[in-house]
């Protein structure tokens, strides 16, 4: 009996465990899904977006028919269902479905949410031109500037990093790619309402995104807006008790892919059968190959890594940012500190006595203050700026010699260092000399840029005497400053050549050494703003709404490093732009703007120039409530042929 009862309890767990075994390999198969997507009338939504929760960038869309599928999902995926106009769902999904019907909620709030367009705001649902709002939180994640983060996150964006270079490491930026005007210039970027640089601005300090796309969109900035512009609207002070924000992080970086260089055996060997091939005398005799071999002569026949010499394996890159707002009902305060660091992959020896390594530092502030002088009266006053600073080894002007030197030289041209102290060498020019000295023995160079804005605000309200009437003027300063220093210099390079009977090298000197040389240069712009808009919306018998705009633009650069007649003259430009739409119970949109723009920079008689556009919109929820009604009319018995 004890033998039987062992017998079948062990046959108990072992089914058990294997019971358990199947759930845990059940569980971890990945699951396929498709379905539908269905309005509060069951009929399909096309163009709903489904995308993994905490995943945002994983996802799909639904078809004209509102279908979808997904694969490889995960168990217990959440997948967020989404349509503007409509509340999202959230959906747990646990196991494979290929029949799934996702019904969504009419959202009203969201239909009543306005965006940020070409001067001035406007109800999402009214919005007839292309233009992408994009929530602050999709680009907060740690990055050198804002623009590295569009790219993958705004469709339509076209982002190129050439570099991976603190300070270089930028990426440039077109909106519906390259138009035939100022090819070489990026989309337009206004920080509340100023033309800003994108990348001087915390991600943090961000309170709204848009992306103005098409011509109905950018027609009141004139030709400023033909590749596109980019709207950033900056946090403000809000009611209520203070708030302190504190963020800090860290980022380490690396190369994923490095090519990988030969040790000096294998590359005279292969050197030797490579000549020998093309009928040559070998390079390396059976002696040097062996000398080579052992390593027994590191000065004549070195074996250098250059990549591993002058390369780390790993940066460390960090980001600090503080904030602190709040306020009362008379006035509302924000006040942000930031800091961003970050150093090359470049390898500085401890020898070297300056701090020539390849290093990248920012710093930014904003403080803003809002007041309200009457009920109807706001006055704003904000001040920002950054700070970067970058340093480089004092060589060329760039680092490119560093990439092109540790690339061209073989393992066997010459030591980092002789064995009597000299430094190597086995030409004059920049890729002839070893990235060694080119990072550590050439002085360095160290940059300065400063920015400053000044802003000045006043918003009135005339709903009192003309009910949807407001008017707002600004002003606004801004100095730009450069400032670079130069310390260069070179040291005796050699070439060895051979040894002397005692063993000593022999030596030529290839570059003679050069006394530290100082240069300095700078530059400086400061521009001012001036601009005033009148803005009127109103709706009439809850079905006609109706909104005007009226904006007037002066933009005034002076250089004060000046240095011909040409460069002395202040570039002024000027724009009156316009806007009216029209919309039938939000339903039937019509919009016009124009802008009517000029500079100095054109000759006399063609310095104006006139941008007009025109837009018509459906809202296609009203559309297909429109034509159901009256198919109802026509059909009352045949319910099949309602949409």
């Amino acid at each position: 009996m004890k033998t039987l009862y062992f017998k079948l309890t062990l046959c108990f767990f072992l089914l058990l465990a294997g019971n358990a075994t199947q759930g845990i390999w059940a569980q971890q198969e990945p699951i396929q899904i498709a379905g539908i997507v269905l309005d509060e009338h069951g009929d399909p939504l096309p163009g709903a977006n489904i995308s993994v929760k905490g995943k945002e960038k994983t996802g799909t869309i639904t078809d004209m028919d509102g279908n979808f599928s997904m694969k490889s999902l995960a168990p217990k995926t959440t997948l967020i269902v989404s349509f503007m106009g409509y509340k999202s769902k959230e959906i747990v999904v646990t196991q494979t479905d290929k029949k799934m019907r996702i019904s969504l909620e009419p959202d009203s709030e969201s239909l009543d949410e306005v965006v940020v367009v070409g001067m001035g705001t406007q109800r999402k649902v009214s919005v007839v031109g292309a233009v992408t709002s994009v929530n602050p939180a999709a680009i907060s994640a740690p990055s050198t500037s804002v623009a590295n983060m569009l790219g993958g996150v705004v469709p339509g964006i076209i982002a190129v990093d050439r570099s991976g270079e603190p300070g270089q490491d930028v990426s440039e930026f077109w909106i519906r790619g390259i138009s035939t005007f100022g090819a070489n210039q990026s989309a337009l970027v206004l920080i509340d309402g100023i033309e800003g640089n994108l990348n001087d601005l915390d991600p943090s300090d961000i309170e709204s995104f848009s992306i103005l796309k098409d011509a109905s969109a950018t027609a009141v900035y004139g030709v400023r807006g033909a590749n596109g512009v980019v709207l950033v609207t900056t946090r403000s002070g809000q009611e209520g008790r203070t708030k302190v924000t504190w963020k800090s992080s860290m980022t380490l970086s690396y190369s994923p892919r490095m090519p990988e260089y030969l040790e000096a055996y294998d590359y005279a060997s292969l050197a030797n059968e490579a000549r020998v091939v093309s009928n040559m005398d070998p390079l390396y005799s059976p002696t040097e190959l062996e000398i080579i071999k052992a390593g027994l002569d590191n000065d004549l026949y070195p074996n250098v890594n250059w990549q591993k010499e002058i390369l780390k394996d790993v940066t460390i890159n960090h980001q600090h940012y503080l904030n602190v707002s709040g306020g009362g009902k008379v006035a509302r305060y924000f006040v942000s500190v930031g800091g961003t660091f970050k150093d090359a992959i470049f390898k500085q020896d401890k020898v070297n006595k300056y701090n020539t390594n390849v290093k990248w530092a920012k710093y930014n502030f904003r403080a803003k203050v809002d007041m309200n002088l009457t009920p109807s009266t706001i006055m704003g006053l904000a001040m920002d700026g950054a700070i970067v600073e970058d340093r480089a080894p004092g060589f060329g002007t760039n680092n490119d010699a560093l990439w092109a030197a540790q690339a061209y030289l073989t393992p066997l041209t010459v030591p980092l260092r002789y064995s009597n102290g000299m430094l190597p060498a086995y030409g004059k020019n920049g890729e002839q000399i070893s990235p060694y000295i080119l990072l550590n023995h050439t002085g360095f160079k160290k940059g300065n840029r400063t920015t400053m804005n000044i802003n000045f605000t006043l918003r009135q309200d005339f709903g009192k005497w003309i009910k949807g009437l407001t008017a707002r003027g600004m002003f606004s300063y801004n100095n730009n400053n450069i400032h670079n220093v130069v310390r260069s210099k070179m040291p005796d390079l050699y070439k060895a050549f051979g040894r002397y009977n005692d063993g000593s090298l022999m030596t030529q000197r290839t570059v003679s050494a050069s006394n530290i040389q100082f240069a300095k240069s700078a530059a400086s712009d400061r521009r001012y703003y001036f601009e005033s808009q009148l803005a009127y919306e109103r709706l009439f018998n809850q079905e006609h709404r109706v909104t005007g705009l009226i904006h007037y633009y002066m933009q005034s650069t002076e250089t004060t490093e000046a240095n011909d007649e040409i460069s002395s003259i202040p570039k002024r430009y000027q724009a009156l732009s316009a806007r009216a739409t029209y919309s039938y119970k939000d339903a039937y949109l019509i919009e016009g703007n124009v802008g009517y723009t000029g500079s100095e920079n054109f000759e006399p008689g063609k310095q104006f120039g006139l941008f007009p556009a025109i837009s018509l919109g459906m809202d296609s929820d009203s559309v297909r409530i429109y034509a159901e009604s009256c198919r109802m009319a026509q059909f009352p018995e045949d319910q099949s042929f309602l949409w």
